[in-house]
């Protein structure tokens, strides 16, 4: 058995609000954790009536009340006028031989975070629709792979693959860092192109081989080398003639292969490692690199006539730490690729997508897109936070801003100035922004003007 002042004790510990009454409703026992919940100290509360605390408006609600008039558990969500906060009741009725009701205990716990968090939430699913609305006019569909392209930046690399493509006979020199979706743009090419239902080959010049790049790409007869198939065999550039070959990581090809693959770009044909007899070619040439090629030139590690066959035509794609309004809408696209791919309902909190902006993402969209992909997979619940994002992320966060209370007026400010600069931005000029925010432009200038002082102050 436990002793009385044992049990009050607990009660008195208890982290919820614990009140217990008598079958009147009359407040008998009220422990310390209601000073946080109603604002009320627990001599005030102790000795007076339920009723006396719904008339003064300390409760929006007693389900004390209902739990003595019904004779069962009740439990509701009511509001406290004096703390301004919400809390979860539930009151026990405990009754006697003749079923009348002896004592109600009531156990008061605090919701207001949680409804917040489920507001919040409700908000972010609203947010997720819309942009997934806007995410669909960003989307460019390639088979099973998609371009997303939001920023300006990376809205004129794909206008201008599209545009290229239809010229059919250009060479294509694609340049951007590892990551960076140098592929998605070719494959963009060659579906906006009039070879987009003919043979497709994409190859890695750094994943094959040194002694092996030459008949891969070319070919090869029979009896050319030890280890040759009897009947010979086709290359690469063969098998895609009539369409279109992509060569990847142009930079990693050597340089005996080099002088091969100029021949080819120059003559459309190819000659096959130990064969003498020059094949035609009908062939589009797209080629890729991580690397800078002029200075490779300048190095004598690529060969400058190549080179310049090569660059007949060269689309720059920028890194994605130099197009960041394209990270929020690919996290989108990524996320529902993945909840989809696993059967999960997973979000991204707003403080993650903080820190994504922030990042300088060395790996670009492949980096991106495995990160969601990981967190996914390893992040409990459904919600994603900051708190699971790996360590490397960890100045990033630190070097965040802190959310400290700012006077209003400084918030206030500093929401109006985001949102002007966002208008003009968007809009192009001070007019159009004003007739977007329904304001008149002096406003405008007005407040602009004013930012400008503030800044200076």
């Amino acid at each position: 058995m436990i002793d009385p002042n044992s049990l009050m004790e607990m009660l008195e510990s208890s982290f919820d609000g614990i009140w217990i009454t008598d079958g009147e409703g009359n407040i008998l026992f009220a422990n310390s954790a209601n000073a946080t919940l109603i604002g009320m100290k627990k001599e005030d509360i102790e000795g007076r009536s339920t009723q006396d605390l719904l008339k003064d408006h300390i409760f929006s609600d007693s389900v004390i009340l209902d739990a003595l008039q019904q004779k069962k558990r009740i439990s509701k969500v009511s509001k406290n006028f004096l703390t301004n906060l919400t809390v979860l009741a539930t009151a026990t009725p405990i009754l006697g031989n003749s079923g009348e009701v002896k004592y109600v205990f009531n156990n008061v716990r605090d919701i207001t975070a949680l409804n917040q968090l489920q507001s919040d939430l409700q908000g972010k699913d609203e947010i997720i629709r819309q942009q997934s609305q806007q995410l669909e006019s960003m989307k460019i569909r390639l088979g099973e792979s998609t371009i997303v392209a939001n920023s300006s930046s990376f809205s004129s690399v794909v206008k201008l693959a599209q545009r290229v493509a239809a010229f059919d006979g250009s060479t294509v020199l694609i340049l951007g860092e590892s990551g960076t979706g140098k592929e998605l743009v070719a494959e963009l090419i060659v579906n906006n192109s009039p070879r987009k239902d003919k043979p497709f080959l994409q190859i890695n010049c750094g994943a094959i081989p040194e002694n092996l790049v030459e008949s891969e790409l070319f070919g090869y007869e029979k009896g050319s080398f030890t280890g040759a198939d009897n009947k010979g065999r086709k290359g690469l550039f063969e098998a895609a003639n009539g369409g279109t070959i992509f060569l990847d990581e142009i930079g990693d090809l050597p340089m005996h292969v080099q002088v091969k693959l100029l021949r080819v770009l120059q003559q459309r044909k190819v000659t096959r490692v130990g064969g003498t007899e020059p094949i035609p070619l009908d062939v589009r040439i797209l080629a890729a690199t991580n690397k800078n090629l002029e200075d490779m030139v300048h190095k004598k590690l690529f060969r400058e006539d190549l080179y310049y066959r090569l660059n007949v035509v060269s689309i720059a794609i920028p890194p994605l730490r130099e197009r960041k309004e394209d990270i929020i809408p690919l996290i989108h696209h990524f996320l529902f690729t993945v909840n989809q791919k696993y059967g999960t309902h997973k979000a991204i909190y707003s403080d993650t997508i903080d820190v994504f902006e922030q990042y300088s993402w060395p790996g670009n969209v492949r980096e991106l897109e495995n990160l969601v992909e990981n967190l996914v997979i390893t992040t409990p619940g459904d919600i994603i936070k900051k708190e699971n994002l790996p360590s490397k992320f960890s100045p990033v966060i630190k070097a965040l801003p802190s959310e400290e209370i700012r006077p209003l007026r400084e918030i206030v400010e500093r929401a109006e100035q985001e949102a002007i600069l966002y208008a003009i931005r968007k809009c192009g000029s001070v007019r159009k922004a004003a007739t977007a925010l329904a304001v008149n432009p002096s406003t405008i200038t007005r407040k602009m003007q004013g930012f400008e002082r503030h800044s200076c102050d």
